[in-house]
């Protein structure tokens, strides 16, 4: 449900009503929906300018009271930004919290607190990758094949690197050539 036309636009919407404005220039005017213009200006000619408030208070002026998960949900995920809702809600429940929120409404609370959503997954391992410690230990053997060039003719090169220092060892340039089939296929 929208929230309630604010009280000011109601007044000002009343005033030029009764300087002779139609509903239908009113609706336009304000940008809102013929038949809301026509429920205010009803409730007006019926109650008087006190008919204009509105009937149901907005967001802003809810009485709900707060959930007692709500804080120490968002100060978990503010602590632990990796951390998921559902994690959350676990944790929750093992420092005593009794009224557990849902999983959707957490990710609701923190959307509105501005706190993005966590990364998807889980983090990788610590995996230690053998990767090289000196130059020379490792080199790293790269190909590219039938490239066009500005001028429009192709080629193909293969391209040797140390892995540790990054330096490019040699770089062999040469035409493309058709794939040869050995004679046993």
């Amino acid at each position: 449900m929208p929230a309630p036309v604010p009280l000011p636009i109601r007044q000002a919407l009343w005033n030029r009503h009764q300087q002779g404005a139609s509903s239908t220039e009113l609706a336009q005017a304000f940008g809102l929906a013929p038949r809301t213009v026509r429920g205010i200006l009803q409730r007006g000619r019926q109650l008087g300018s006190q008919g204009l408030a509105p009937r149901r208070p907005g967001p802003a002026t809810s009485s709900r009271p707060e959930h007692p998960a709500r804080m120490p949900a968002l100060l978990l995920r503010r602590e632990h930004p990796r951390w998921g809702a559902g994690l959350i809600r676990v944790m929750l429940q093992r420092q005593g919290i009794e009224a557990l929120p849902a999983v959707r409404t957490l990710q609701r609370w923190f959307a509105k607190a501005g706190l993005g959503p966590a990364p998807q997954g889980r983090r990788p391992s610590m995996v230690k990758k053998w990767r090289a410690t000196r130059p020379h230990e490792t080199w790293q053997v790269d190909a590219a094949e039938d490239i066009a060039l500005a001028d429009g003719t192709r080629t193909s090169w293969l391209r040797i690197a140390d892995e540790f220092t990054g330096a490019v060892l040699k770089t062999v340039v040469f035409p493309p050539r058709a794939v040869e089939h050995d004679a046993g296929d």
